[in-house]
């Protein structure tokens, strides 16, 4: 089973994608790209000036850390057609090394980040290796074995001492401690926090951006096209599976650490299935063949989640929410609002041609 990423649904090999604009891989657009870019991150960091309630701005955080986690979900899928449930091991395996090596070792918030970041891409690798010669439903249910594994071992009670089991891992530092010139208290604060996710979640986006238009990137949508035809072209398709895999969940590892600097608190619900279906259902909402898809996904799930949470049928709405886009909008909403762009340069380049 393959993912179309066009469609966001399950099939066999598909036609070769050809609406993808090629373009992007000169100088010039990637110049503009770049441009536009530094003009969204520097609009973005002016969030906290124009909203100024601090509930909404923490949904805003708590969004662009779950983009991140989508987003990591979103690229395995648009560039290999597999479908992850277990890259909550790279997120919340994250969060709690930042939470073991502040709390037990006595680390500086910035050590505990790169090492937690360090640890959980490191971590890909070997679970990479066992699991990329797989795909399909049997890829799917590795991964989600191997992120119940490490839920498992948090919550066991010989684990208490170092993770808190089920009463999880509370954050602690010392009164002067900072991370990145901010005090470690108020990362707390979300209009405080918010910069570090922004810039963390566009500089994220930009890079898989870039990769996506390298010659990586065009190696990838061939093996997620015809994986056997590559072999027999003589290209060796498991480093290249690989190291996708563990690219991705670097991404997870960043919203990871970024979750725990930010609420300064881990639990084994970051490990969960729970934890993995919000990422899932954030990048189908949005769009699995569209990069953006899964953060504008994310924002809708956040959002969705405080403003539908009433009446105890929150789950009701949620699950039409998705039932309606998956019915009507396969290929997520970001795909929609790519498909009508689309659709609108061609009827103009129509009516151009005409007129000439």
């Amino acid at each position: 089973m393959v993912i179309d990423v066009d469609t966001g649904t399950a099939e066999g090999n598909g036609p070769p994608h050809q609406q993808r604009p090629v373009k992007g891989r000169g100088g010039r657009p990637v110049l503009w790209v770049t441009v536009g870019t530094l003009v969204v991150l520097l609009a973005g960091l002016a969030m906290p000036l124009v909203l100024t309630n601090r509930y909404y701005m923490s949904l805003m955080v708590g969004a662009a850390i779950l983009s991140l986690h989508a987003l990591a979900v979103g690229f395995l899928a648009r560039h290999l057609g597999l479908i992850s449930l277990g890259h909550t091991a790279f997120f919340g395996g994250a969060a709690y090394c930042v939470g073991i090596a502040m709390t037990h070792w006595g680390w500086s918030p910035l050590g505990a980040a790169v090492f937690g970041l360090v640890v959980a891409t490191v971590a890909a690798i070997p679970m990479g290796a066992l699991i990329m010669r797989s795909s399909g439903m049997v890829f799917l249910m590795l991964t989600l074995a191997l992120g119940q594994a490490l839920y498992t071992i948090s919550i066991q009670p010989v684990s208490r001492d170092i993770t808190g089991a089920h009463d999880g891992l509370q954050l602690q530092a010392a009164q002067d401690a900072m991370f990145l010139g901010i005090e470690f208290g108020g990362l707390l604060r979300p209009d405080v926090f918010w910069p570090l996710a922004w810039v963390a979640l566009v500089v994220t986006v930009y890079l898989l951006w870039l990769l996506a238009r390298s010659r990586f990137g065009v190696l990838l949508e061939g093996i997620r096209e015809n994986e056997e035809r590559m072999r027999f072209s003589g290209i060796q398709t498991f480093w290249p599976r690989l190291l996708a895999f563990t690219i991705s969940g670097a991404v997870a590892a960043v919203g990871g650490v970024l979750f725990a600097l930010n609420g300064q608190y881990v639990s084994p619900e970051l490990l969960s299935f729970l934890e993995a279906g919000d990422a899932l259902v954030s990048a189908i909402i949005g769009g699995l063949g569209v990069l953006l898809g899964p953060i504008l996904g994310a924002f809708i799930y956040t959002f969705g989640h405080s403003f539908l949470n009433f009446g105890g049928n929150l789950q009701l709405f949620m699950g039409a929410l998705l039932v309606i886009v998956l019915v009507f909008f396969p290929g997520g909403l970001g795909g929609l609002i790519r498909s009508q762009v689309a659709k609108r340069r061609k009827n103009k380049k129509s009516s151009q041609e005409d007129s000439a």
